[in-house]
């Protein structure tokens, strides 16, 4: 037995020395290696070390390369060394599940291989390929599909029919995720004419039949697996595994769940034989298993498989004992939290329901983290919504069983989790880069984001001329936007490691507390609409009283009875409103009764949602009338004074960031547009506008052919007010809205990469507060652009204004600002002023008129005049006294 264990451990002595010789050996040639200024074999020492054992411990031997090169690459041979470590580290980083961090070094590749120029390096293959699949994988599919249109074009140009094959393919997955199915299955019709490969034509087979299982074509799905597998002449198990998977799926759809329970299980069985079982392609099979036995009730197996799926995933999470500091990006995990969710609402457990919901919300912190581009953020806020709805929903049943007013609390912070978020999230993280501006790091981010807006513009612009669009036009612009993303996510990478503290910190929990302590005043009313797909939720927030809730069922009545009301406004003339009075006078006040369950406070922050976005509140009326003039009508700005908000957060953060102009100075262009200037209509009250304002407040006005763009970039980060008299359009699906100067139109993306610090921005034209609506972030209009771009306030347009109306309204706003300094009471009161103005005939009283205007922002007056009324207030109490005392003294004395 002694002897035994006298072998045992000569043998592993022996073992730890030969490890400790091959340490001290790699740690000596390392040395070696820096002190004979080798960098290329120093780089390669470092990947032949990792390649002994590719393991995630191993990963810091990869890892510690870039801290530890002494210099930058002097030749062709060292920077082609630098490249192949920058591939092979995010190669292996996406292998091990770091997605993230293996987007970062496939991007460093790339920039490396650009910069200097290496020749003889197939990129796209080795890292514009991956990278997209990174992007896709991860969400962002802009940006993958800009890195494979770049991809395709450079197959083109080679002739190489196997990477156009390949790019064509992976560029209809990309088009996939973004639900353009049709245009997917035309890419992967370009790819099948390129190839004679029976083995490529059974992968695309397999995703022609996805395709169409998506859109429930379940005829065409069948028939082009079944083709797949014909041609799967290499028995290529992940092809195996996506037809078996695309085969559960028909029959799932066909409710014929024992057979869709057995394709699933082959295909699971084949994913751990390909993949390896800890594998993220296994986990997306299991929560297909899982969607079958929640289908059939079997609820235990369901959770079972979901929670197998998610420790896949997250080898350390335990749902008994949470811990999500090792939380990443990764759709599939987000995919069995939200789905857990779903079963423990429908057995009545609605609080784990809840905190499931909640981990899926950190997941898409996580993602959203990684997204450069603003369309991406918009698309899973579309989906992060659906998750809030539910949540609410949740919510307001547990409040409903337990009268416990914390379950209102709780479900208006899933209100707010997907209220405007991305653009909370700009203006954030805007007002905290403000602090360190001058750091040249975020000048150049700033500069590059200017870039990539005039790109983002003008390939907007080139593909609104469709079939007639220049190709290669698009194609160069494509290039450098391309350019531009590298950039930028290397410069958020250089970000990140230099203030690894600046982010969005928002804490939920603390929102309603913030809110009554710092925003309410205790004449205010907070009001917030969530839109949903079944009901429309009201939240009502006071000073002193716990928070209310109220649910409005969303019936086809009540859409009809906005559409409608709405519809009033549409005519460019107002004569449909004036000429159904009655009818406008009914829905009025109906709307106010169903939005307003109480008589609303004397100030309301208003924050609308969905197509209530559109709907002017000061124009419904609070009682029935049989009056018909427009001028005495019961609208509700003669008892309340709105503002108007993005969310609740976005008014928080409003006040946070403090205004830096020393001056009260306004900036006018008023184009003006004579004798219809590039075929735009002549405003004919636009200077008379002009001149009365610059009769009210002091400013530098830019008025005809001085009102153009580059005057305004280059003015108007110098004043505190800018006024825009102009036309603008709303967009459409088409093309983006737009608002015009003299000499150009400056359409909405281009306003993105602005950095403006205005405190109060007028948009005195047409729609500039409407646009397409995107669920959860609104209406993406000029508006929201400017307010993405930093703009603290806002006074816009709800529909096309009246030229006449507008010179009058913005007169006296002006003249009200100029005693108060609150923007918001002076356009309540320039509009009350209107109604009240005898000069303005009954039918031109139409709220068409009048409540076109609303202001975004806040109601707080300035500092230095609150302290100068305060004190004028105190002198007046003084003197009333004083004044009393004595005529006492007079009385007594007598």
């Amino acid at each position: 037995m002694l002897k035994k264990w006298m072998f045992l451990s000569l043998i592993l002595i022996s073992f730890l020395t030969v490890a400790q010789t091959s340490t001290d050996y790699f740690k000596i040639l390392k040395d070696s290696l820096k002190q004979q200024n080798n960098f290329s074999e120093y780089i390669y020492a470092h990947l032949d070390e990792f390649v002994k054992k590719p393991t995630t411990e191993n990963l810091n031997i990869l890892k510690t390369v870039e801290n530890s090169l002494w210099r930058n690459p002097k030749t062709t041979i060292e920077a082609t060394a630098l490249l192949y470590y920058y591939v092979n580290y995010a190669y292996y980083l996406k292998k091990m599940g770091f997605i993230n961090e293996s987007v970062i070094h496939y991007e460093k590749a790339y920039n490396c291989y650009k910069k200097n120029k290496i020749p003889n390096y197939d990129i796209v293959e080795y890292c514009l390929k991956p990278l997209a699949n990174n992007y896709t994988r991860l969400g962002d599919a802009d940006r993958a599909e800009d890195i494979l249109k770049i991809y395709i074009e450079q197959a083109q140009k080679n002739k190489n029919k196997k990477h156009l094959v390949s790019g064509y393919s992976n560029l209809s997955i990309v088009l996939r995720t973004k639900g353009e199915i049709f245009k997917a299955n035309k890419y992967l019709d370009l790819a099948l004419e390129l190839t004679n490969s029976k083995q490529s034509k059974s992968f695309i087979y397999s995703n022609i039949a996805i395709n169409y299982l998506l859109i429930n074509d379940l005829k065409n799905a069948e028939k082009y697996v079944s083709l797949s597998s014909k041609l799967n002449v290499e028995n290529d198990l992940k092809i195996t595994v996506k037809n078996e998977t695309t085969l559960g799926r028909y029959f799932f759809e066909k409710n014929k769940l024992d057979k869709a329970l057995h394709h699933f299980e082959k295909g699971f069985k084949n994913a751990k034989t390909i993949f390896g079982k800890n594998d993220r392609e296994v986990a997306k099979v299991m929560l297909q298993i899982a969607e079958v036995y929640k289908r059939q009730n079997n609820y235990d197996q369901s959770l079972f498989w979901y929670q197998q799926s998610i420790s896949i995933l997250l080898p350390k999470y335990s749902p008994k004992n949470p811990n999500t500091s090792f939380f990443y990006p990764e759709n599939t995990l987000k995919e069995a939290f939200d789905a857990r969710s779903i079963i423990f609402s429908e057995i009545g457990d609605y609080e784990s329901a809840i905190k499931n919901y909640e981990l899926a919300f950190l997941i898409e912190n996580e993602l959203r983290a990684t997204y450069l581009t603003q369309n991406s953020k918009l698309l899973q806020q579309q989906e992060n919504r659906d998750r809030s709805e539910k949540c609410i929903e949740l919510c307001n049943k547990l409040y409903i069983e337990t009268n416990e007013v914390k379950w209102i609390e709780k479900a208006f912070e899933f209100a707010e989790k997907t209220k405007s978020a991305v653009l909370l999230e700009a203006k954030e993280l805007a007002m905290e880069k403000t602090l360190l501006k001058n750091d040249s790091i975020f000048i150049k981010e700033k500069n590059t984001l200017f870039e990539k807006a005039q790109l983002n513009k003008s390939i907007a612009l080139e593909e609104l001329k469709g079939e007639n669009a220049n190709i290669n036009v698009l194609s160069k612009l494509t290039l450098k936007r391309d350019e531009a993303f590298n950039e930028l996510q290397l410069i958020k990478e250089q970000i990140r490691i230099k203030y690894p503290n600046l982010s969005t910190q928002n804490n939920d929990e603390t929102l309603l507390i913030e809110l009554k302590e710092k925003l309410i005043k205790n004449n205010e009313l907070i009001i917030e609409f969530f839109d949903g797909t079944n009901n429309i939720y009201v939240f009502s927030i006071s000073k002193n009283e716990p928070i209310k809730l109220h649910t409005i069922p969303k019936s086809e009545k009540l859409i009809n009875e906005i559409n409608h009301f709405l519809s009033f406004f549409e005519d460019s003339r107002g004569v449909k409103l004036q000429n159904n009075i009655q009818q406008y006078k009914l829905l009025g006040y109906q709307l106010f009764r169903k939005f307003f369950k109480a008589e609303p406070y004397k100030n309301v922050i208003l924050i609308p949602d969905g197509l209530l976005s559109f709907i002017p509140f000061d124009a419904l009326l609070t009682k029935e009338t049989e009056d018909v003039n427009f001028g005495s009508l019961p609208y509700l700005i003669k008892s309340t004074t709105i503002n108007y908000s993005y969310s609740a957060k976005i008014a928080l953060q409003n006040l946070k960031t403090a205004d830096k102009f020393t001056n009260d100075k306004i900036l006018g262009f008023f184009p003006i547009f004579e004798h219809n200037y590039r075929g735009l209509t002549e405003l004919d009250f636009t200077l008379k506008e002009a001149s009365n304002i610059k009769n009210v407040i002091n400013g530098d006005f830019f008025i005809k052919s001085n009102a153009t763009k580059n005057n305004f970039l280059q003015n108007s980060h110098l004043y505190p007010i800018v006024h825009l008299s102009t036309h603008a359009l709303a967009g459409d699906n088409y093309s983006p809205p737009s608002i015009e100067f003299y000499d150009e139109t400056l359409y909405l993306p281009e306003i993105y990469g602005y950095n403006l610090q205005t405190n109060l921005l007028v948009l005195s034209a047409c729609e500039t507060g409407v646009g397409t609506l995107r669920r959860g972030e609104g209406a993406i209009s000029m508006a929201r652009a400017f307010s993405y771009a930093g703009v603290k306030s806002l006074i816009v347009s709800l529909w096309k204004v009246n030229d006449k109306a507008t010179e009058i309204l913005m007169t006296d706003f002006y003249k009200k600002y100029k005693k108060s300094e609150n923007k918001s009471a002076s356009l309540h009161n320039a509009k009350l002023e209107y109604l009240k103005n005898d000069e303005i005939s009954s039918l031109k009283k139409s709220p068409y008129y009048w409540a076109s205007f609303v202001y975004f922002g806040d109601s707080i007056v300035d500092d230095k005049k609150t302290f100068y009324i305060e004190w004028l207030v105190l002198i007046g109490i003084i003197f009333a006294i004083g004044y009393f005392l004595l005529k006492k003294s007079r009385f007594d004395s007598k």
